[in-house]
């Protein structure tokens, strides 16, 4: 009988050097779809195989997402890398899941051992009896990531000084302060020319619908307009019944 070639040794190939950053975390993830096929090849997995694939799964995680990277000597960061792009993130966790066809009642158990920093806190915001929910810790997390971008926007737009006695150092500040928002590492022009003009076109818009818009957490133009929208129909309803009771 052959022994069945690992997993691991497939996807660890020339990648030993780049678990420790976000972008080779989540390319691990989509490529978890590779294996899928490989899992739903037994209709009826024995016990040994199963224990198989969950300790393989349980060792990609742990490359996949490390607690924290080291920068300088002793130096680690605050976010933890796979964090800094949430959505990614549990994307990416998402696909291994579902590779390894872990039941969704489990999904929020075995994210937790990953979270850290405004993930961690977005679920421990939650009710008790919502931490067990996948859906409801994704959707805290998610929220929790576009209110650090809002921020971190507000930040680069407010930021001034009162006295200017070291012109390169203000600049080094407007554009880390920028970089932190736009994240240039990771999204292309087309995206950043997309969140700038989104910026503007809520910025053009009364306070209330901007307000019902941000909660909606828009990433694109076309998502914002379909918010508006929304709330302007919800407005004519309410005009609408207020003629007829009287």
């Amino acid at each position: 009988m052959k022994m069945q070639r690992s997993p691991r040794s497939e996807l660890e190939v020339g990648e030993e050097d780049n678990y420790g950053r976000a972008g080779s975390a989540i390319h691990e993830g989509y490529r978890m779809g590779q294996l899928q096929a490989e899992v739903s090849q037994a209709n009826q997995p024995s016990q040994g195989l199963q224990q198989y694939w969950e300790a393989q799964a349980q060792e990609l995680l742990k490359k996949m997402w490390p607690h924290h990277i080291e920068r300088g000597d002793s130096e680690t960061s605050e976010e933890t890398i796979p964090w800094e792009d949430a959505k990614s993130f549990l994307a990416s966790f998402e696909q291994v899941a579902k590779a390894y066809r872990w039941p969704k009642e489990e999904w929020a158990a075995r994210l937790l051992p990953a979270l850290s920093g405004d993930a961690e806190q977005a679920f421990l915001s939650l009710e008790a009896r919502d931490r067990d929910d996948y859906e409801k810790v994704k959707a805290a997390i998610l929220r929790a990531d576009a209110l650090k971008t809002e921020a971190q926007r507000q930040h680069f737009r407010q930021f001034c000084c009162q006295e200017v006695e070291d012109p390169r150092r203000v600049y080094s500040q407007v554009q880390e302060l920028c970089s932190r928002w736009l994240k240039p590492e990771r999204r292309s022009k087309e995206q950043i020319l997309e969140l700038l003009v989104l910026e503007q076109f809520l910025a053009s818009l009364p306070q209330d619908l901007q307000g019902w818009i941000r909660g909606g957490g828009p990433e694109t133009c076309s998502q914002a307009v379909a918010l508006a929208e929304d709330f302007m129909m919800s407005q004519q309803e309410d005009e609408t019944e207020k003629l007829q009771v009287v």
